[in-house]
């Protein structure tokens, strides 16, 4: 039987192919350049992309979101299974094992409060129950609502998963970095999003040259950020290194000494 670690490890692999084919369908959507800025009678100069991002990009998206999230799940199933504590597991125990991914700090009494962190040993006793101290620590450390280092990529992987998992093809959309320069001016960059409008940031009767860099975006608004930091391949990438890079070796010492 394949142990979590192995299968784990090839799911990363695996979401590794979907992430290339997401970047290679960005790829060719845009050597077509479905993309332009196009000046009205007024003046006023707007990003269009003529034909939207194909929803193979999204389903590409989705395919890796789903290995990488189901690769944590396979290392906490072998942790719990391990049984390091040596306690008596709970019935039901296999249904309810997942690595844990909270986005939001829990919370505790009526009206309710923020726990305070670290959350205390065993906080996720029904989904990871009788683990050791150390596991728990770690896996608490890693939890989205930190919002820092692994974490950050951890909540984009528990945001971006659930919605594909549970609602829809995550939302995508194309964007452009603008470049502007003048012979008078500094040089400067604007982030725009299909259909915006493109404010140029010198004074009227200057003469500005420019180009242009698209990219495909995820276009979820629960995300809250800067879209201009979420292309699609870039923030799979990151998702799938953290995993690769944080959790993978620390995992590898917890069941070699299970």
């Amino acid at each position: 039987m394949v142990s979590g670690l192995e299968s784990a490890k090839l799911k990363l692999i695996r979401a590794a192919v979907h992430i290339d084919a997401a970047r290679n369908a960005i790829w060719e959507y845009l050597a077509d350049e479905p993309s332009g800025i196009a000046a009205d009678a007024n003046g006023k100069y707007t990003l269009n992309f003529a034909v939207p991002p194909p929803p193979e990009i999204a389903l590409y998206a989705g395919e890796a979101l789903y290995q990488i999230r189901s690769a944590i799940d396979h290392l906490a199933f072998d942790l719990v299974k391990s049984n390091t504590m040596q306690i008596q597991l709970p019935t039901g125990w296999k249904k309810r094992c997942e690595f844990p991914l909270l986005t939001e700090i829990p919370t505790k009494g009526n009206p309710p409060v923020p726990c305070d962190l670290p959350l205390p040993y065993n906080f996720f006793n029904r989904s990871l129950p009788g683990i050791s101290r150390g596991a728990f620590a770690f896996i608490e450390s890693l939890q989205p609502y930190y919002r820092r280092d692994g974490s950050s990529a951890l909540w984009y992987l528990a945001k971006l998963s659930n919605i594909d998992k549970h609602r829809y093809l995550n939302l995508i959309k194309g964007h452009a970095q603008v470049r502007l320069w003048s012979t008078t001016h500094d040089s400067s960059a604007i982030h725009a999003e299909d259909g915006a409008e493109i404010e140029i940031p010198y004074p009227k009767g200057v003469k500005v040259a420019g180009g242009f860099t698209p990219f495909v975006a995820f276009d979820e608004e629960s995300l809250g950020l800067d879209k201009a930091e979420l292309t699609v391949d870039h923030t799979l990438q990151f998702c799938l290194e953290d995993v690769e890079r944080l959790v993978i070796p620390v995992f590898e010492k917890f069941l070699e000494n299970a």
